[in-house]
């Protein structure tokens, strides 16, 4: 009896033994697989990132202009000058930021006069970019029938699109901030505008890291975007630039 016993014990301990090693080994086997997939997930994400970004600044750089260079281009024809809304103050005012976008388009159009569109975000009552920006450049002396409206440029790519599809823009002058530009020329460029850039004066904005830091995903974004060029949601009625722009005055 005692010997049936002793090699039950022997038989027993055997897979004891050897079943947590198997069951140890396979964890770190599906482990290290698990590391080595992420790992090359994010070195393609990173690659990635930096290719199209690097991508997007080379080919755009060579879009931005200096104002004389710009003078000599607008002499030969543009549609427009457009300026990218972002955000205003709560006394409806320009934000720092929107001002110098502003007051680069008014030193644009104070060197060779031109029809401006002014495209952001009208989200309701009592938020209203393209009110703000427009009654700036009328108090900068810029008729009010030169200044057009876009209520729905609610992201670059929703005021490059409805430029192109609404306003029938075919050649445009972009005015926005460097950080910021390359992105606009290049959906506006893939859209099938000729597109050319004006920086407004370099600042330093509260915050700035922050806005580079998403801009390097916002490309990654738009670069496929701009593939793949999805409709607005937005009205898109024709509107013609041979009009007065205060028809645009009303959402």
């Amino acid at each position: 009896m005692s010997e049936i016993l002793e090699e039950d014990e022997i038989t027993s301990d055997i897979p004891e033994k050897k079943k947590p090693k198997k069951e140890l080994s396979r964890k770190k086997k599906i482990i290290k697989i698990s590391l080595l997939v992420v790992g090359i997930l994010a070195g393609f994400f990173v690659v990635g990132t930096a290719a199209v970004n690097c991508f997007m600044v080379l080919v755009e750089g060579r879009h931005i202009k200096e104002l004389d260079a710009w003078k000599e281009d607008a002499r030969e024809g543009i549609d427009c000058i457009m300026v990218l809304g972002c955000s205003v103050n709560s006394d409806q005012t320009p934000s720092r930021m929107l001002k110098d976008r502003l007051d680069a388009a008014i030193e644009l159009y104070h060197a060779s006069p031109q029809k401006i569109l002014v495209s952001g975000d009208h989200a309701g009552q009592y938020y209203n970019e393209v009110v703000v920006m427009k009654d700036y450049l009328i108090q900068a002396g810029i008729p009010s029938d030169q200044i057009f409206v876009d209520h729905y440029g609610v992201s670059t790519y929703d005021s490059v699109y409805r430029a192109y599809h609404v306003f029938g823009i075919r050649r445009i002058t972009i005015v926005t901030q460097k950080y910021h530009m390359y992105r606009a020329l290049y959906l506006a460029n893939a859209m099938g505008m000729d597109a050319d850039g004006y920086i407004a004066k370099y600042v330093r904005y509260t915050d700035q890291f922050s806005r580079d830091l998403r801009e390097v995903f916002a490309r990654d974004k738009d670069f496929m975007t701009a593939i793949f060029k999805p409709k607005v949601d937005s009205p898109m009625d024709p509107i013609s630039l041979e009009e007065s722009g205060d028809i645009t005055n009303e959402r």
